[in-house]
């Protein structure tokens, strides 16, 4: 009896597994799906998500920037366009482009000799155009200029000699300097009174 029992169980089971095997083929792919997804799937789609997400506000921001940007060069052009031309000159002549030292030397030339002074000697020296290439570059606290975009401004070191030179004259001489439109600062001024001459080191500049 026990043993016809056990028979007709399994009977039963082999009967409803032939009878529903394709719904269970169908359930397990079903859960091997499910187990796949929320283990291998859904991270990697979240995370691609993310990635997405993370480039488009890199991209928002980055055109946020050029537009702002594109806003001030249209604000700076708009400006320039109402400086006049008289305005422009007097700026470049404070700040002028890279010219000749030829230049340089007869505006300093005429400014002496119209104070009726005798010139001795004048040297003009650019920095740094004689220095090496592969020479480090000098420390903050050795450079002549401490303000921001400074590798854009160029100076010129001029060495003045006078002669017949009064303490009056020279007194006279060193406002001019520092008057004058174009932008020079006198650096240092030797003057020896027995002798009557005068050494003047002064820096001018210009935009490289």
């Amino acid at each position: 009896m026990v043993a016809a029992a056990k028979n007709k169980n399994k009977n039963i089971i082999n009967l409803f597994l032939n009878t529903n095997f394709n719904i269970l083929v169908v359930f397990i792919v079903i859960i091997f799906l499910s187990v796949s997804y929320f283990l291998v799937i859904k991270p990697k789609f979240e995370l691609t998500l993310i990635a997405i997400k993370d480039n488009i506000t890199q991209q928002e921001q980055f055109y946020q920037s050029q537009r702002q940007k594109l806003l001030d060069l249209q604000a700076a052009s708009a400006l320039y366009h109402k400086i006049s031309d008289s305005d422009i000159k007097r700026i470049n002549m404070v700040l002028p482009d890279e010219y000749a030292k030829e230049k340089l030397f007869g505006e300093l030339e005429d400014l002496i000799t119209q104070q009726g002074l005798l010139i001795s000697g004048i040297t003009i020296d650019k920095i740094g155009e004689n220095s090496k290439k592969d020479e480090p570059m000098a420390a903050k606290e050795e450079r002549l200029l401490d303000i921001p975009n400074a590798e854009h401004v160029g100076v010129i070191q001029v060495k003045i000699n006078l002669g017949s030179v009064d303490y009056a004259g020279l007194k006279n001489l060193l406002p001019l300097f520092e008057s004058n439109l174009q932008l020079i600062d006198v650096n240092a001024v030797k003057f020896d009174q027995e002798e009557k001459t005068a050494e003047i080191i002064l820096y001018t500049y210009y935009f490289k």
